[in-house]
């Protein structure tokens, strides 16, 4: 018997004696799902050995994809296709098909759900160890990820069941711009709070200048950062007032630049302003944070010679910056008083051309 006679007979079967049919396509769609199923099993087994030896975890997700395929969804498949061939009655070839898309929604959403899962796993669980001020920004990125699948598989679905989703899109639509617009105050901070997890202008621990406010960050959140100002009051900032302000990270400076101005009185040799360059250079060099940028006789002021130094503090640190630029300070007055200079302050002096002749008057 070849194929095309045995399909005939098969159709005939199917519209003389529907009850039959029935039992016999479920049974055709149970044995087909039982083959497949163990196929499946065999192959996973196979492939999670391979999985197992590379270092991608992605391979992995593509074997649990596998073996998450529902028997009751495959069944359903095999047994859609045969209404299909063999042309069932109007009435189950509906019950089926509803079934069908009903039951491949929740297999999708599940292999969807899965994916996600390892994503988080795999990049947003690391980021949050690196990086623990991101975990609740990066939570509702994933929450959102979730949401936003699940909505659209929902959609999906009901345009397969012939349910026309334009008025929905459309009613989704204007109440979203509805919500959008009465909360786009929080929405901004939402946004705001993704935008610093992701580009990172700062992070918990470090010292900023934001405005008027400085202080050390202590807590970034959805709606809000926490900063510990120097005077020890928390300032608590929303996201989207912090980032459009100009922001200074001082944490991220890897050096700090001094620039210091002192004058020597007018009465000082001419070479001895020859050699005050090189004394301060040795003030500076002597410490090992320290890298001697210049030193120059700047100007003529009103009432002094004076220099200009310019050095840098290898470190960051607000308090080391401060002990060097004493330390430093310290040697320079100290040298100058062994060598006898004399630091300028401001003065004036009064010369009188002619002196009264009657003291007495006056």
């Amino acid at each position: 018997m070849t194929f095309d006679n045995w399909f005939e007979q098969a159709q005939q079967l199917t519209s003389t004696n529907p009850i039959l049919s029935w039992v016999l396509m479920a049974v055709v769609a149970g044995i087909a799902t039982l083959i497949i199923k163990l196929f499946l099993r065999i192959l996973s087994k196979h492939l999670r050995k391979i999985a197992e030896q590379t270092i991608s975890k992605w391979d992995d997700v593509g074997v649990d994809l596998l073996d998450g395929l529902k028997s009751g969804v495959l069944f359903s498949w095999f047994f859609f296709l045969l209404i299909k061939l063999f042309s069932g009655p109007p009435f189950l070839h509906k019950t089926v098909l509803f079934v069908t898309i009903v039951l491949s929604i929740f297999q999708f959403g599940i292999w969807g759900l899965h994916i996600i899962g390892h994503w988080k796993k795999a990049i947003l669980l690391e980021k949050i160890q690196q990086d623990p001020s991101s975990a609740a920004a990066l939570g509702l990125m994933y929450t959102t990820i979730q949401t936003v699948f699940i909505v659209i598989l929902v959609l999906v679905g009901l345009s397969n069941l012939g349910i026309d989703i334009g008025a929905l899109l459309a009613g989704l639509g204007v109440g979203g711009i509805a919500v959008a617009l009465a909360a786009q105050n929080i929405l901004g901070d939402l946004l705001a709070s993704l935008s610093i997890v992701l580009d990172k202008p700062f992070v918990i621990g470090d010292f900023i200048v934001a405005g008027e406010e400085k202080g050390t960050i202590t807590h970034i959140g959805i709606k809000t950062t926490r900063i510990q100002s120097l005077s020890g009051e928390e300032l608590i900032l929303s996201n989207r007032d912090l980032l459009e302000s100009r922001i200074r990270n001082y944490k991220r400076m890897w050096q700090r630049r001094v620039v210091q101005r002192f004058g020597v009185t007018y009465s000082t040799a001419a070479e001895t302003l020859d050699l005050i360059p090189t004394w301060v250079k040795s003030s500076v060099d002597k410490y090992d944070k320290l890298r001697f940028d210049r030193c120059h006789f700047a100007e003529y002021g009103s009432s002094s010679l004076d220099f200009e130094l310019v050095f840098f503090v290898l470190d960051s640190d607000y308090n080391v910056y401060m002990d060097f630029q004493q330390k430093v300070l310290m040697d320079i007055f100290r040298k100058f008083s062994q060598e006898g200079v004399d630091f300028a302050f401001p003065s004036q002096s009064i010369y009188v051309e002619k002196m009264p002749t009657n003291l007495e008057k006056i």
